[in-house]
């Protein structure tokens, strides 16, 4: 399973897609209940899915490294080279970037949209619609 095969990895790829899946539903119940207030705190809850996500992506590159210098290691005492042991190392290293770029694309995405309904609110407060 591509749980397992992430290693150390799927903790904080865990931890932040939870993180902004969490952030972003919060975030998205303040903003689109009636009479919803543009606060700075729903404000820092937005900005909150964005971090994460970028600490996903960044765990990701952290998760190819670590799988490459695995792989090196392996290769090493093993004393020679097998395509298998290298495919492997390999495709430990792109899933976790992968998985951290996918978390990304989501955390963007979620962040433009709530921001957008943020700013919105907040043009609507500071002024008000003639009608």
């Amino acid at each position: 399973m591509i749980f397992e095969e992430l290693g150390a990895m799927r903790w904080p790829m865990s931890f932040s897609f939870i993180a902004v899946v969490a952030l972003s539903v919060w975030s998205a119940k303040k903003l689109v209940k009636p009479r919803a207030v543009p606060d700075l705190r729903t404000k820092a809850l937005l900005d909150g899915v964005l971090f994460w996500g970028g600490f996903a992506a960044i765990s990701g590159f952290l998760g190819t490294l670590i799988a490459i210098i695995v792989t090196l290691r392996r290769i090493e005492a093993a004393g020679q080279v097998t395509p298998t042991l290298v495919a492997g190392g390999w495709k430990v290293g792109l899933l976790s970037t992968s998985l951290g770029l996918l978390i990304l694309g989501i955390a963007a995405l979620a962040w433009f949209g709530l921001q957008l309904r943020w700013r919105f609110l907040h043009a609507d407060a500071v002024t008000p619609r003639a009608g």
